[in-house]
């Protein structure tokens, strides 16, 4: 009999360590979970926390911690604290009547949350952007909620001027299911946007703007009210310079120097050869760097585009002057070519006066073009080859054309990259 005493007092103890809503008492019962049991016992979180004809008013702001932009899917990644802040109705309570508790943290599970949501999401349905952290809840019936957010947001991407571009993104956040006359959705007065922001490698942000809009749709006779953030971002440039800027020059050299080579060399073949293929290999990087834009493409596409085209018609130059020098049985230059050759046209392209014009003989033509630096190489190769035929004298004039038509497009080429440099600068 002794045995089933304390079987008989156990229904006896746990109807004496309950409270009103019929949850039983444990050892170290506390206020907040009286009230805690009390406010929560009828609570349905999947209700306004407001009357009907009343307007639920949400004060929102975000403290930005990291973001991250991707050019080739044109999505924006933030990382964010978000702040809301609502009454709720039903959470309220007198502090006198619980040893003046006046703050009661609840999980955000337990409470009504609104559904603010990021519009130009690019999650498709995933909506779940916030972390699950607690609740901060007043006497008042004040509630606090400041969870961790990840957004992922659509951003138009315009690499025209890459990789010294800015660029504009915007985040747009609403309730998904509430009109303005549900939920109030209200910005707060603190410029705390940047407060919290990290360092980034890649972008810096300029500045951030908060708006509140007031908006109607088709669907529906109501306004809705949403919060847009917009982020102007400008790319960190400097590791760039190196990877963009000084391959760029380095092209430009190399074109500009196969007018410089003797016109009977052939290494301005392969030297054109190889900043052909150096051009490709740089447009082959940026296609991996860069998305295909129809709209605005990057202008450093346009410039070694334009550069691989220019270096292709050097080519086929540098093949017609090697073909003009070595035709040993060429004939006659016409003689309205020598005339100019041997005039302003020769000035101007610093060639002197032709060696087949002048009444000298041909030792004396010898010390006249070694007076002219410029063309050391294929004076030294006429001079070599001295005779008083006719086929020679011709052959002189025919090297010297050579060289006036590689100067002509030397001075050319100067003015067309001085041209794309200004029109692509930055």
């Amino acid at each position: 009999m002794n045995g089933l005493l304390p079987f008989l007092l156990l229904p006896i103890l746990t109807a004496a360590h309950t409270t009103r809503t019929g949850v039983p008492k444990l050892w170290n019962y506390t206020t907040v979970d009286k009230l805690k049991h009390e406010l929560l016992a009828d609570y349905d979180k999947f209700t306004r926390p407001s009357h009907h004809t009343n307007t639920t008013v949400v004060t929102i702001d975000l403290n930005l911690k990291h973001i991250d932009l991707d050019e080739m899917s044109s999505i924006l990644t933030v990382y964010a604290w978000a702040k809301m802040l609502w009454n709720d109705d039903k959470l309220k309570w007198n502090a006198s009547d619980y040893e003046n508790l006046e703050t009661l943290h609840l999980a955000d599970h337990e409470v009504w949350q609104p559904d603010i949501t990021l519009y130009n999401s690019a999650q498709g349905s995933e909506v779940d952007h916030y972390g699950n952290t607690h609740c901060i809840v007043q006497h008042d019936g004040q509630v606090l909620w400041v969870p961790p957010a990840e957004f992922h947001a659509f951003c138009q991407i315009d690499l025209h001027y890459w990789p010294f571009d800015t660029q504009t993104c915007t985040l747009m956040l609403g309730s998904w299911t509430y009109d303005g006359e549900q939920i109030d959705l209200q910005l707060d007065d603190g410029d705390s946007v940047l407060e919290m922001m990290n360092n980034n490698s890649q972008w810096e942000i300029m500045g951030v703007q908060k708006q509140r809009n007031l908006k109607y749709y088709n669907c529906c006779p109501e306004a809705y009210i949403d919060v847009t953030y917009t982020l102007q971002l400008r790319r960190r440039s400097e590791a760039y310079r190196t990877v963009v800027i000084t391959p760029a020059t380095v092209v430009v050299l190399l074109t500009l120097a196969t007018f410089l080579l003797p016109s009977h060399a052939g290494e301005k073949i392969i030297l054109n050869g190889l900043t052909a293929v150096i051009i490709c290999i740089l447009l082959l990087s940026f296609s991996e760097r860069l998305p295909e834009m129809a709209y605005r493409p990057p202008l450093i596409i346009l410039f070694y585009g334009s550069c691989l085209t220019m270096v292709a018609l050097a080519l086929i130059e540098s093949v017609v002057v090697i073909r003009i020098s070595k035709n040993t049985c060429a004939h006659p230059l016409p003689w309205f070519i020598k005339q100019a050759l041997s005039g302003w046209l020769g000035s101007v392209l610093l060639l002197g006066p032709l060696p087949s014009m002048q009444p000298t003989n041909l030792s004396s033509i010898g010390e006249e073009m070694r007076d002219h630096a410029e063309d050391q190489h294929d004076q030294q190769h006429i001079i070599g080859r001295r005779t008083s035929s006719p086929v020679n004298l011709s052959h002189r004039d025919w090297l010297m054309f050579a060289s006036a038509i590689d100067r002509a497009f030397f001075i050319i080429y100067l003015f067309v990259f001085l041209i794309l440099f200004i029109s692509f600068h930055v």
